[in-house]
């Protein structure tokens, strides 16, 4: 009888325990193979036109909504403007450009590399100072071609600034007191003096043997001085200042009515232009000193570069980059980026890469599940043994 009873209660035992590893099991296989679904199949399985349910998994199933849904997350929540802004205008990230700008500035400018050798090893490429002056200069000479054919047939007043023509108006008065003294100054001179008597010599000797003698009764008599004080006289006198400026404004309003091409008929302008492009890249600062090394010329401008056009750029890039964030990060199409590489990323990776991520956590899962089956289990064989 007592045997009997061990017996019984083995068998109740092991029909308990039974029932919990058949409960664990079946918990456990469940969330696994749950886990497993979320990406496997990766296609649909067809038997026939019939395809299985619950293929293919989760994810592969559902992979484009997921992708737009992710897209819309990042855009509205994730990657906002003002995310970005707290990012690119962060005090510490600026501070770090500045001193990163300084010291490479710095290194540039004591450095023993021309700027064409600096800059072929950076960029890697077949880049030359003379590559780059000729591109300069045709574009220069090309710029100025062109300004020369859209005004050299207008006339001057029609095109020249309101500015310069009024400079020039105002500098009439100097320019006709300045030809005066330089008149007074040439006639007061020996030389001046000389000319007088020549011109007084020459006059006479072309009225035939009466004016030859008359020249030559005049030429002990001081009439050169006395021609010479007239002159002066004429030249102070504040009508020949009048005469004179009328001239020049006369002549400068007939100058303003003209072209370029009525002034200058015969002129080159593609030769112009050429000649005065190169003068221009051989005085534009850092065009002319690229073939000598760094540190030779470079120091001259690093204060202000560091000084003066580094904040400037920062302050220009800053105020552009803010006006301008909002529709930059539309035009970005940030959530379509999403998509598609959330739609092109393989499925197997993906898959892996969750896994190895959320390891642990899924392997909880599992163990839960077999945690509830087996207490399913126990509750259910306990029943059995009520019952029994």
């Amino acid at each position: 009888m007592q045997i009997q009873t061990k017996v019984m209660q083995m068998q109740t035992f092991t029909l308990v325990i039974l029932m919990m590893f058949i409960g664990a099991l079946i918990g456990g296989l469940t969330n696994l193979i749950a886990i497993r679904m979320l990406f496997r199949p990766f296609h649909p399985v067809k038997i026939g036109e019939w395809q299985l349910p619950f293929t293919p998994g989760l994810i592969p199933k559902r992979r484009n909504e997921l992708a737009e849904q992710l897209g819309n997350l990042v855009v509205s929540h994730l990657i906002t403007v003002e995310g970005v802004k707290s990012k690119l205008f962060d005090q510490h990230l600026l501070q770090e450009i500045r001193t990163w700008f300084k010291k490479k500035v710095h290194d540039l400018s004591s450095s023993d590399s021309t700027l064409e050798e600096w800059w072929r090893n950076e960029s890697g490429g077949d880049w030359s100072s003379e590559k780059t002056k000729g591109r300069f200069t045709r574009s220069v000479a090309n710029t100025l071609v062109k300004t020369a054919d859209e005004y050299r047939s207008e006339p001057l007043g029609d095109w020249l600034p309101e500015s310069l023509l009024e400079k020039s108006d105002t500098l009439i008065p100097e320019t006709a007191d300045l030809l005066l003294d330089k008149a007074k100054v040439y006639v007061r001179s020996a030389e001046g003096k000389q000319k007088i008597g020549e011109m007084v010599s020459r006059y006479f000797s072309t009225k035939g043997s009466f004016g030859g003698m008359v020249g030559r009764v005049v030429t002990n008599i001081p009439i050169t001085g006395r021609i010479q004080y007239e002159l002066l006289r004429l030249l102070d006198d504040y009508k020949s200042k009048e005469f004179i400026e009328n001239q020049l404004r006369k002549e400068f309003a007939e100058i303003k009515e003209k072209s370029l091409d009525q002034l200058f008929p015969a002129a080159d302008w593609e030769g112009r232009a050429e000649k005065m492009a190169v003068e221009i890249a051989r005085k534009v600062p850092v065009l002319g000193e690229w073939d000598r090394p760094m540190s030779e010329w470079a120091y001259r401008y690093e204060t202000q570069l560091v000084d003066t056009l580094m904040p400037a750029v920062l302050e220009t890039l800053t105020a552009i980059i803010e006006r301008n964030l909002q529709r930059m990060l539309m035009n970005l199409k940030l959530d379509e980026i999403v998509k598609d590489q959330v739609n092109s990323f393989p499925l197997p990776k993906l898959e892996k890469v969750i896994l190895s991520i959320a390891k642990n956590e899924l392997k909880m899962i599992t163990l839960l599940g077999a945690l509830i089956g087996a207490s399913v289990g126990l509750v259910q064989g306990l029943i059995a043994v009520m019952i029994l």
